[in-house]
């Protein structure tokens, strides 16, 4: 099996080198001898100093072309016409293409994602719901596979797309005894609880923005639309269309994240019972507010707060 690993200049190195040698440790160690050993090629348009990498040659047809994470910066205009047509040239005939965190906003430039189901880096959503509208985005999920096209989702999830790919073409045994020798988990299934929410604002209103400070420093408060509104002397309505068009999320929906971060900041870094956060965010209900953590986190309190919460000295 031959599988090409695009490297372009803001590659996150030690990934690029990871995947390949993930693959490697498949060959010498996992695999039985009935299975195919598996032959990585780094793939780029030019020489860099730290890989020795192939042309795009659309003489050569790889089974699997992986695009590793990018740095955020300079990726757009470092992904070529050329690398794109030969993405598209690979996936006609017949390669799977798969990517692993921002690798993912290479993919969706050839288009190939569209209109069909992908996840990245979760700081990333918004990006790709503004940029990539015909792309249904779902940042909760490690991985979803289209069958001709595999997104992962965050820096490491280039671990668990190879595990993934060995299972998917080989065996479950392979992967499994793979999973087991880097000492990682195979399976992954979700992103949620290692979420956290940033303010992006998509347009400039200094009321709102304001507002929002307010918000993060108050959530003890009982808040709601009406008295968020008259804090900028507007009506329920233009306040709401206001925020929205600022955050692209409604205010209820705002507070709700806020408060949900809040009690994930107060789990990991306090002994304060979950009773005692509910009220610090300011609910009253417990139980409501435990649906909407979890809803939130896709982990109830004890959960998050077993696999997270630092060493508390008393």
């Amino acid at each position: 099996m031959k599988i090409a690993i695009v490297v372009l200049k803001n590659v996150l190195k030690s990934t690029a080198y990871g995947i390949e040698e993930i693959f490697s440790f498949n060959n010498k160690l996992c695999k039985s001898k009935e299975e195919e050993e598996i032959e990585t090629t780094f793939v780029g348009s030019e020489e860099f100093k730290y890989f020795d990498c192939k042309p795009f040659d659309e003489r050569i047809v790889y089974d699997i072309v992986i695009i590793p994470p990018m740095l955020k910066d300079r990726l757009e205009e470092l992904i070529t016409k050329e690398l794109i047509s030969w993405l598209k040239f690979q996936h006609s005939k017949k390669a799977l293409l798969a990517s692993a965190c921002l690798g993912s906003i290479v993919l969706a430039k050839t288009k190939l994602l569209d209109r069909k189901k992908a996840t990245t880096h979760w700081a990333y959503e918004e990006y790709f719901k503004l940029n990539f509208p015909k792309i249904n985005i779902d940042v909760n999920k490690i991985l979803i596979d289209e069958k001709d096209i595999i997104t992962a989702g965050g820096v490491t999830a280039y671990v668990d797309l190879c595990l993934y790919l060995i299972e998917k073409y080989f065996s479950n045994r392979t992967a499994t005894q793979l999973a087991n020798l880097l000492v990682v988990d195979k399976g992954r299934e979700s992103q949620q609880s290692y979420k956290s929410f940033s303010t992006v604002f998509l347009y400039d209103d200094k009321e709102i923005k304001e507002l929002v400070f307010w918000l993060k420093e108050n959530l003890h408060q009982q808040i709601s639309i009406e008295d968020l509104a008259k804090q900028i002397d507007s009506s329920s309505k233009t306040f709401t269309r206001r925020f929205n068009k600022a955050l692209n999320i409604s205010p209820i929906k705002y507070l709700q994240i806020l408060r949900a971060e809040k009690a994930k900041e107060l789990l990991i870094c306090t002994n304060k019972s979950f009773s005692e956060i509910t009220f610090e965010v300011g609910y009253f209900d417990e139980n409501s507010f435990r649906k909407l953590f979890k809803k939130h986190t896709s982990l109830n309190p004890i959960e998050f707060r077993k696999k997270f919460q630092q060493v508390i000295t008393t």
